[in-house]
Formats: structure tokens, sequence, C-alpha cells
């Protein structure tokens, strides 16, 4: 009966989660609240760290469960295109997050993260098709509330990803407890237009919309 109950908690949490947010814009409006939180904050993400970066996927997570685990989220992302004489930041994609952990869980708690992609093999889990497992890591740790201060930021910028929490700072072996990474097509369709993929996206043939 405990596991059933477990289940159907984490099946709920997870549906709930993947109609919450129907629109980009809302997304977007969340995004820039999480960022402009961080960049605020005693422990902002130096600024050489996003002028390095191949994109950054911004998201909220909620978990939570009895015994089993469920947890599901939403976010976008953002790639940076490096060539030409400048930089340029593409339009954001919409993306989700699903899954379920075993382990000693009890309540609900919801964590917002900004995760910095610095590899293609970072950036191809966010917009893969169909559901990819999320299986980058970041190995390296950094941060005042850390106590390991004298790694260098490039260092860290070889690492495939570097994820903030909304709380404290950057933190090793980062994985999301089994989950899976889904592009949101019908969201970006709605958005965009009917025709729009994530890989027109990529590639620039979207204008960055106002609102991001």
């Amino acid at each position: 009966m405990k596991f059933l109950l477990s289940t159907s908690l984490a099946l709920l949490l997870a549906s709930t989660l993947l109609t919450r947010a129907a629109d980009m814009d809302q997304r977007i409006h969340d995004a820039t609240g999480i960022l402009e939180k961080r960049q605020g904050s005693d422990d902002p993400i130096p600024a050489e760290i996003l002028q390095n970066a191949k994109g950054v996927a911004i998201c909220t997570i909620l978990k939570g469960g009895i015994g089993l685990g469920g947890q599901g989220g939403e976010g976008i992302i953002l790639i940076r295109h490096l060539g030409g004489a400048a930089p340029v930041w593409r339009a954001p994609s919409a993306f989700n997050i699903s899954g379920v952990s075993l382990g000693a869980q009890l309540g609900f708690s919801s964590i917002s993260y900004i995760i910095v992609l610095n590899t293609e093999r970072a950036i191809g889990q966010f917009v893969g098709e169909g559901k990819m497992k999320w299986d980058a890591t970041a190995t390296g740790t950094a941060g005042a509330d850390t106590g390991v201060e004298s790694q260098s930021t490039r260092d860290l910028e070889r690492r495939d990803v570097l994820v903030y929490r909304e709380s404290g700072g950057i933190f090793g072996g980062a994985t999301f407890g089994g989950s899976s990474i889904e592009v949101k097509d019908e969201i970006n369709q709605l958005f965009y237009g009917p025709q729009i993929h994530v890989r027109d996206i990529l590639e620039g043939k979207v204008p960055l919309p106002q609102s991001a």
C-alpha cells in the first residue's frame, strides 16, 4: 500500500509539473527571475564563466514523495553561437525534466537551478529528440559556501556542466537522480510557429523574442 501510494504521488507530481507552464513567456519570465536573483546575491556566477559558456539551462524542479520519490520540472535552454564577430545568444527552447528516485524521502521541495553548459555533449542532453537521460556531471566545486575557493575559474570551465542552486554555490557530482530531459516541441511551436523545431531555434532561424 505504501508503495502504491508513493508511486501515485510521484506520478501526480510529474503530471502536475508537466502541465503547469503552458507558454514560453512564463518560462522566460521565471528564468529571468532566477538568474537575476542569483546575480544579485552575495555569490553570483562569475562573469567569465558565463562569457565562455556554450549554453545555459535554467529550470525549477519539484521533488517529493514517501520512500519512492518523484521529481519533475520545467525550464528553458539558450545556446550561445560563438561564430562571427561576436558571440550571440540564440532564442530559448523549452524543456521538461521528469523522473523517479529511490531513498528515504518525505514531503516536497522546490529548487531552482542554473546549469552552465560547457560542452556540446552537455547541450545535446537538452536538445535531443525524445527523452534524454541526464548523465552529465559537475565534478568541480567552488563558491564561498563550499570551502573550496582555490580552484580556478579556468579549471571549472573544462567541466561538462556547472550547476548553481537557488541557494548555495556550485556542487559536485551533480545529477538529478535518474531524471530524463525532454524538448517540449509543442510549447516551442505555440510560441514560434507550427513548423518550428528545436534545430531551427539552435541554428538561429528564429529571432530572439523581446521577452528574452
